[in-house]
C-alpha cells in the first residue's frame, strides 16, 4: 500500500524550470538585494538561480482581504492552480488596488498578496493591496473590506516566478512548481523549514502576473519542530461518493492522467457540480488484488457513465493531515506522518485513538495547493 501511494505522489510532483539569467539586482558591497524601495532584502544565500535566502525587514500593507476556503474556490470560480493570482488580478484589474494607492498618494506602488489567518488546509484569508510606509494618516474612505497587516521582519526565502516566460527574467513556471521545490527539494537543499510565525506573500506587476513567491522560514531545533506546520485535527467524515479511475499493479496508464482523460464526461453532470477539484486518492483490494483509484467526489452515482468506477469511501472517524503553507498538491509530508511519524506525532499524546487498519488511508487533492491525507482512527471506548 505504501508503494502505491509513493508511486502517485512521486508522478504529481511537477520539475522545476530554471532559467539563467536573474531578474533581481545583486548588491554585493553590502549583500543588499532590491527589487525597489518597497522592499529591502539582505542576502544570505543563493540556492539556485530562482531560489534566494533572504533577511527582510517589516513591511507594513494596505489592502483588501478576501476569504479563501475549498468552497470560496469551487466550481462557479474555477481558479484552479491560480486561485491567488486570479483573485489578485480581479483586484488589480477593476481599479481597487490604483484606488488605495492613489488614495494613499503612493507613486510607483509594490503590489502584494499576504496569506493571514491561515488555518490549514487552503483555508486563509488573502490581502491583496500596496505596501506602505507607516499606517499614519491612512483615510477611512478606503474600498469595502481595506484592513491594514504587518509581515514581521523575518527571514524568508523568495522564490522568482515567470508564468509568461518572459525570455529576460528568470523563474518558476509557476507558482505550483514554487510550491512544490518549496516543501520538498528545498528542505534537501538547504537547512530551513517554514515558520509558521511569518506571513508568506506573492509581489505582482501592474498586469497582476506572479513576481515572486516569499516564505517565511527558520531552522527547526528539533526533529518535532520539523513538523510544527502541519496541522493535525480528528474529524468524523461521512461516506464518501467516488467516481473514479482504477488501474490494477500491471497497468503501465497512470491512474491520475486516467481520470484526468474522461473528467470532462463527469463535471457536467449534476451530481458532480458541487464537488468539482475535490479530488481522491486511494487504494482498493478487489479478488484479492490492490488497485489503484483517483476520482472526485459526486453527490450521487445516478447517470454516472460507464466508464467511471463507482466506488463508496467508508466515512468515521479519521486524522485529518494538512499544512499551513501551499504544497502544490504534494502530499507528501503529511504522507510521511501518517505512516512513519503519526505514533510520536499523534497517539503517544492522545491515547484514547487508535489506527484503525480496517481502512486505507485517504489522500484528498483540492485546488493544485493544499492536498491533505486522512488516517482512519478507531475510539477505543467504542471499539
Amino acid at each position: 500500500m505504501k508503494s502505491l501511494f509513493l508511486a502517485l505522489l512521486l508522478m504529481t510532483i511537477l520539475s522545476s524550470s530554471l532559467t539563467a539569467k536573474d531578474n533581481f539586482e545583486f548588491k554585493k558591497e553590502n549583500k543588499i538585494l532590491m527589487k525597489n524601495d518597497k522592499i529591502v532584502e539582505k542576502l544570505i544565500e543563493k540556492v539556485n538561480n530562482n531560489t534566494f535566502i533572504i533577511d527582510l525587514e517589516e513591511i507594513k500593507i494596505v489592502g483588501v482581504k478576501i476569504h479563501f476556503s475549498a468552497e470560496s474556490r469551487g466550481a462557479l470560480t474555477d481558479f484552479g492552480t491560480n486561485a491567488v493570482r486570479t483573485v489578485g488580478q480581479k483586484y488589480i484589474k477593476n481599479g481597487t488596488v490604483k484606488i488605495i494607492s492613489d488614495l494613499l498618494k503612493i507613486e510607483n506602488p509594490q503590489i502584494i498578496g499576504a496569506r493571514v489567518n491561515v488555518e490549514g488546509d487552503g483555508v486563509f484569508y488573502f490581502v491583496i493591496g500596496v505596501i506602505v510606509e507607516n499606517f499614519d494618516n491612512i483615510p477611512d474612505y478606503l474600498p469595502e473590506y481595506t484592513v491594514k497587516i504587518t509581515c514581521p521582519a523575518k527571514r524568508y526565502t523568495r522564490m522568482d516566478i515567470n508564468e509568461t516566460k518572459n525570455p529576460m527574467k528568470s523563474g518558476y513556471d509557476g507558482q505550483m512548481q514554487a510550491d512544490e521545490y518549496f516543501i520538498g527539494d528545498f528542505r534537501k537543499d538547504t537547512k530551513y523549514i517554514y515558520d509558521k510565525t511569518g506571513v508568506a506573500f506573492n509581489t505582482f506587476d501592474e498586469y497582476g502576473e506572479f513576481q515572486a513567491k516569499y516564505e517565511p522560514i527558520k531552522i527547526p531545533k528539533t526533529e518535532s519542530e520539523k513538523f510544527d506546520s502541519i496541522v493535525m485535527r480528528v474529524v468524523t467524515l461521512p461516506d464518501i461518493l467516488c467516481s473514479c479511475s482504477m488501474t490494477g499493479p500491471d497497468d503501465e496508464e497512470f491512474v491520475i492522467f486516467k481520470y484526468f482523460n474522461i473528467q470532462d464526461q463527469i463535471f457536467p453532470l449534476d451530481s458532480a457540480k458541487m464537488y468539482n477539484d475535490d479530488y481522491y486518492g486511494f487504494p482498493y483490494e478487489k479478488n484479492d488484488i490492490t488497485y489503484a483509484c483517483f476520482g472526485s467526489r459526486v453527490s450521487s452515482f445516478d447517470g454516472l457513465p460507464d466508464i467511471v468506477e463507482k466506488i463508496t469511501i467508508k466515512g468515521g472517524i479519521y486524522l485529518h493531515i494538512s499544512q499551513l503553507e501551499f504544497n502544490g498538491d504534494n502530499p507528501s509530508i503529511p504522507y510521511d506522518i501518517a505512516f512513519n511519524h503519526i505514533d510520536k506525532l499523534f497517539l503517544k499524546d492522545n491515547p484514547d485513538y487508535d489506527r484503525d487498519f480496517t481502512k486505507h488511508v485517504i489522500a484528498r487533492f483540492r485546488q493544485a495547493n493544499c492536498a491533505s491525507v486522512f488516517v482512519p482512527l478507531i475510539l477505543k471506548s467504542v471499539k
